[in-house]
This record gives structure tokens, C-alpha cells and sequence, in this order.
């Protein structure tokens, strides 16, 4: 009876996989006899006196890699399309005017820079921009957003809307009492005394470093976005403190404070552009214009853009789902690729990184200095949202560094260590017992708390890296090691303060970056710009959700594409169907 019942479940579990085998040869054998027209957004050409329309909602990443699958997935908003498109749209003479609608973007203070930089391009070519949007935060702050609407000309909010202005919050969890009374207990080396990120699990609240940190980001945050404000709205810097102080405010007060231009409801928006522009001017979407611009040069000389965002690790592969890492191992190939190609005169490196592995980022610092020693091309280095610890350890292998005012950057120091589980297993009823061959083997067990001798071993671990760390800086950026100690000792800096004490050359976003590089080089303004490693297709989208190594995706084809993962369905199924693991006797 129990046998018949297996027997019926792996029968229907057969069929169900075979089933979506089929259904994936249909697909794609529909994408390879038609991807070309079934990817490509179905576009109109750009009339004269048009309006380009951008539409912020969701979360953008820097670059988006592959627009094959990862376009089917809705995996394509790409901050570097996004501001490149503006920058275009600016120096395009068929485009009249740009209309930004805010509809609660996730974006991070530095990607707001650099997407009001290109907004601020846009209006210095004497093009007028409006910005539209329902409210500016509800139940929640509304500031970061407000900053970024000021680089457009009007501002327009609708009818019960509100500018919560409300200033800066930092907030920061602290786990310890959670994890005692779960019986876990942190046993973790920090370098130095500003390597706070471990304070979440080792303290009730923030040290003195710490909140010193954390409150000189917040004001550096603020004055950045007083400074802006104050500027595109002609305002004075001290009143616009004093609204700060005073948010948040309704939409009749943010008349009456010149915050806002016009409280109107969005279908009345476009009557107002059309009696300003013409009433012949037609709407264009980001994506349809985007679409119409023509391909980056890649011949003749030209800069090679490779991006960088993530955890920094060892190992792993980019796969069309667009996880967010930064394989040592995939850049060393990706920089090594860019530097052979005879046309590529110098690199831009846009790294995004809360840190990661010390040997991964020495792995990826020591291929940015190789390329600069034995290649002798420059490598210009723009940080994204941020380029802390790894991330920045990374950078200084750069010829220079430019860093948007909002990036965070530093984080010189180092932590590392483990936690130790075992009271919460034992509460759990969870028995662990070991043989071991030396006393060091239980160094990284999570159930053994660290000897001595173990404890002096990891102090030793984190002094190297340290050390290390600190001298790489002092070589990248010309210090001395008494000045790196100053700035260093784990502790953030934004790119403003950063800037301030020489940890970089220049404020500014990736396109700046790019201006610099052509300029270091002597290329034209006009050379082009390809970015590493190319664009995949589909099928090589495909065959990398299957685990394929790089090497097996330079000639991908629609067979190859279909039968990788029948093949892995037909062998699972084959292995549940004839496996020995399971055995039932009556």
C-alpha cells in the first residue's frame, strides 16, 4: 500500500516536471524564433517639442547587465540609463522640456545626487522641467525626496498633500538582550574603536565612537540638502533650517514658504505644459526614448565602464535574477578584459559596496593597480551610494577617486569572529559532539567559544588586516601612515568630509568620472564608452541561471539554451524515480 502511494507521488511529480520542461521548449523556442521583436520595446520616433517623461517608483541599481531576460523579469531600471538619458535629453534639440514624477523611488542619498546633477544639466541648458508629485512622504520623512524635486523648475503637489521636511533620522537596531536571551553569544575582534557596524550585536545602544560617527553623517547630510535647497529655490540657508525645524508642512504653508509652485491635481499638468510649450508637444517615456538613442561607440578609442555593486566575495556568478555581489574573480577577468582591448585607453571603475571579504577586495585593489603598472592605463574610480571598508580598500588602487557629497566612504578597520550557539541548542534540545585532530580545529566551530590561544590567533588575523588596510591607503592616496591612523580606526566619513581629508580627489557623479577619464588620456569629449563585460542574450541569461561557468556562454544557442534545463529536470526526476535512498518493506 505505502509503496503504491510513492510510486503515484513520484509518478505525478514525473509528469508535473515534464510538463514544465515542455512548456520552457515552447518558450524559448517563441523567444529564438521571435526575441528580437519580442524584446524590443515597440518605440515611436522622438518628434520635435517633446516632453520626456521620468517616472521614479522602485528601487534602482547602478547598471542592470543583461536586458535579455532580465528585461523580461522587469529587472531594468538602471540609474546610468536613467541619468544618461537625461544628459542626452538635455543636449537633444527636439526636446522641449522634462516632466519628473516622483511616486516614492527607493534611492539612496548619493543616487539622488547623482540623478539631481543630471537634473540640474538639463536645466542649465535653459530647458524648463516641472516635478510632480502626490505628496512628499506620507507617515514618513519626505526630505531626500524634496531635495532631489528642487533641481526642477515647478513643483507641483496635489491637494492634500504635504512636504514632510523634516530633516535627518539615523536609526540603528542593537540585538544584544535578544540574542542573550536566546543564548547566542557574539565573540567578535573589532579595528578600531569606529567599527561600529558589531555594536548592533554586542551593545544595548551606540558607544561614544559611534554616536560621534553617525551624528557628523547626519549634519553633513543636512547641510547638503540646505545648501541645495536654499540654492535652486533662492531661499536663505537659515530659513530653510528653520523650516527643517518646523516641518512637516501642508501644502496651503508650502505655498505661502515658496517650497512648492503650484497644489494641483496631476490631469491639470499637462494643459499647463502645453500652454506653456505649444499645444502640439508630444509626451515621451524614458523607456521609448532610451530606446531611440543611438549606440554607444565602441570603436575606435574609447573608456571601458565596468561596474561594481555589492558584498564583495571570493567566488560566484552573476545570473539574469541580478544578484547584487562583486566576484573577485569575475572582476580580475572583466578588468583583464577591458585592458587587452587595444582601443581601451583608460578604465572607469563604478564601485557601490558596503564591504565584504579583506581578501577579495586586496584581490580586486591588486588587479586596478596591475592594469595601472603593467597596462599603464588609468583607472578612474567613481563611488557610487558607497565605498566603505572593502569597498574602499578597492578605490585607492585607483588613479583617482571622485565620490558623489552624500557617499559613504572609509570605514578604515576591520572586524571578525563568530557566534557561539551552543546554550541556544541545548535549549532547543540540540546535542553537538566532535572529534578534533589539533586544539585550533574548533577555532571556527559555532558551538566551541574561543581558547586563549584562539582568541590570540584572531587578534593577529585582525591586525594584519588592519595593517594592510592602512597601507594600502597610505600608498593610494599619498599618506603617511601617522595622517591614514587620523582618518582611519573604522570610522565612515561622507564623500563631502572624505574630500576634506584626502581620501578623495573630487566630488562628483559617474558621468564627471567619465569626463576625467577622457581628459586623462587626451580622448575627445565625444570618444565612446563600452561598458565590461558586454551584454548578455538571452540564451547566455538562460544558461547562467543553470550554473554554467563564463567560459561555456560565449556561443550559447537556442538548443543549448533549451536542453540545459530539461537536462536538469530529466536527471532530478530520474534520480527521485530510481533513487535507493527511500525504502518501504511491509
Amino acid at each position: 500500500m505505502i509503496r503504491n502511494i510513492f510510486r503515484f507521488t513520484f509518478s505525478v511529480f514525473f509528469w508535473i516536471c515534464a510538463a514544465i520542461g515542455l512548456s520552457l521548449i515552447v518558450l524559448l523556442l517563441s523567444l529564438y524564433l521571435g526575441h528580437k521583436s519580442f524584446l524590443k520595446t515597440s518605440t515611436q520616433p522622438i518628434k520635435q517639442n517633446s516632453v520626456l517623461t521620468v517616472t521614479l517608483k522602485g528601487t534602482y541599481t547602478d547598471h542592470v547587465q543583461s536586458k535579455g531576460l532580465g528585461a523580461l523579469l522587469g529587472k531594468s531600471a538602471s540609474l546610468y540609463d536613467l541619468t544618461r538619458s537625461i544628459y542626452a535629453a538635455s543636449e537633444d534639440e527636439r526636446i522641449k522640456g522634462l516632466l519628473l514624477k516622483i511616486e516614492n523611488p527607493n534611492l539612496g542619498k548619493a543616487q539622488l545626487q547623482e540623478l539631481r546633477d543630471a537634473l540640474l544639466s538639463f536645466k542649465a541648458s535653459g530647458k524648463l522641467s516641472w516635478c510632480y508629485t502626490e505628496t512628499f512622504g506620507e507617515s514618513s520623512s519626505g526630505t531626500d525626496l524634496y531635495y532631489l524635486a528642487t533641481a526642477c523648475d515647478q513643483i507641483w503637489l496635489q491637494p492634500l498633500g504635504t512636504v514632510n521636511l523634516v530633516g535627518i533620522n539615523i536609526e540603528v537596531p542593537f540585538g544584544k538582550e535578544s540574542l542573550d536571551k536566546l543564548d547566542i553569544h557574539p565573540e567578535i575582534v573589532q579595528r578600531k574603536e569606529y567599527k561600529s557596524f558589531i555594536e548592533s550585536f554586542t551593545r544595548e545602544g551606540f558607544s561614544k565612537e559611534g554616536r560621534e560617527a553617525q551624528q557628523a553623517i547626519a549634519d553633513s547630510f543636512l547641510e547638503q540638502f540646505v545648501d541645495g535647497i536654499a540654492k535652486e529655490r533662492a531661499l536663505n540657508h537659515e530659513h530653510v533650517r528653520d523650516l527643517i525645524q518646523s516641518g512637516p508642512h501642508l501644502n496651503r504653508d508650502a505655498i505661502k514658504e515658496k517650497l512648492v509652485d503650484q497644489v494641483n491635481y496631476r490631469q491639470n499638468l499637462e494643459p499647463t505644459l502645453k500652454e506653456k510649450l505649444g499645444s502640439h508637444i508630444q509626451f515621451v517615456s524614458l523607456k521609448n526614448y532610451l530606446s531611440t538613442l543611438p549606440e554607444e561607440k565602441t570603436s575606435g578609442d574609447k573608456v571601458a565602464l565596468i561596474f561594481g555593486e555589492g558584498i564583495i566575495q571570493q567566488n560566484g556568478k552573476k545570473t539574469a535574477l541580478g544578484d547584487l555581489f562583486i566576484s573577485s574573480s569575475e572582476a580580475y577577468n572583466t578588468f583583464l578584459s577591458a585592458a587587452k582591448d587595444p582601443h581601451v585607453k583608460v578604465i572607469v571603475y563604478r564601485i557601490n559596496s558596503p564591504g565584504g571579504s579583506p581578501v577579495a577586495s586586496e584581490a580586486v585593489y591588486s588587479v586596478i593597480k596591475y592594469i595601472k603598472d603593467e597596462f599603464h592605463k588609468p583607472v578612474i574610480i567613481s563611488m557610487g551610494d558607497a565605498a566603505a571598508s572593502g569597498g574602499y580598500w578597492a578605490s585607492v588602487g585607483g588613479t583617482k577617486i571622485i565620490a558623489q557629497p552624500a557617499t559613504l566612504t572609509g570605514s578604515i578597520g576591520a572586524f571578525g569572529g563568530k557566534y557561539v550557539i551552543s546554550g541556544l541548542l541545548e535549549k532547543l534540545g540540540v546535542k553537538v559532539d566532535s572529534v578534533s585532530t589539533s586544539e585550533n580545529a574548533t577555532m571556527y566551530s559555532f558551538v566551541h567559544s574561543f581558547t586563549p590561544h584562539q582568541w590570540q590567533k584572531m587578534n593577529a588575523l585582525m591586525d594584519d588586516v588592519y595593517d594592510t588596510f592602512t597601507e594600502r591607503v597610505a600608498e593610494g592616496r599619498g599618506l603617511s601612515r601617522e595622517q591614514v591612523e587620523r582618518v582611519a580606526r573604522g570610522r565612515v566619513w561622507t564623500g563631502e568630509q572624505a574630500h576634506a581629508l584626502g581620501l578623495v580627489d573630487q566630488l562628483g557623479g559617474l558621468h564627471l568620472a567619465i569626463d576625467i577619464a577622457r581628459q586623462e588620456t587626451g580622448l575627445k569629449p565625444s570618444a565612446g564608452v563600452e561598458v565590461f563585460p558586454k551584454e548578455k542574450s538571452i540564451f547566455e541569461d538562460i544558461a547562467s541561471l543553470y550554473g554554467q561557468e563564463d567560459e561555456s556562454l560565449q556561443n550559447v544557442g537556442v538548443m543549448e539554451a533549451i536542453l540545459m534545463p530539461i537536462r536538469k529536470i530529466l536527471a532530478f526526476c530520474a534520480f527521485v524515480c530510481s533513487s535507493n535512498m527511500i525504502k518501504v518493506s511491509m
